[in-house]
């Protein structure tokens, strides 16, 4: 799922003038994930709490950040929950938290980048 931001492009072009720009951009980005995987946690289905535990975020890689559920281990269940399958009807948690939470996420890196800029 993909989303844009206006008005953090002039944003960035203050921020590229810093030197830590790579820094403040990193715990913004950081920042935003905290809170999307923050309201994931709050809108999954709960009946274990197994696939709430496992909402990760990912590291940092071409200033992409991906909150996800650890499909590979004790979660591997999470996306057919999401999308549904043959037999299951979708109990979506991913796309709802996110559609929820955009004005969170944004003002949460809006915030650490003002932080750096005061």
């Amino acid at each position: 799922m993909d989303f844009q931001m206006d008005g953090l492009l002039e944003m960035m072009n203050r921020l590229a003038s810093l030197e830590n720009m790579d820094e403040i951009k990193s715990e913004a980005l950081k920042e935003g994930a905290k809170t999307l995987k923050k309201e994931t946690e709050r809108t999954v289905v709960k009946r274990t709490g197994n696939l709430s535990r496992n909402i990760l975020v990912s590291d940092i890689n071409n200033d992409e950040i991906f909150v996800h559920v650890d499909n590979q281990g004790k979660a591997y269940y999470g996306h057919m929950l999401e999308f549904g399958t043959s037999k299951m009807s979708a109990q979506p948690f991913m796309g709802p938290a996110f559609n929820r939470s955009k004005m969170s996420i944004n003002n949460a890196m809006a915030e650490k980048i003002r932080q750096h800029l005061r």
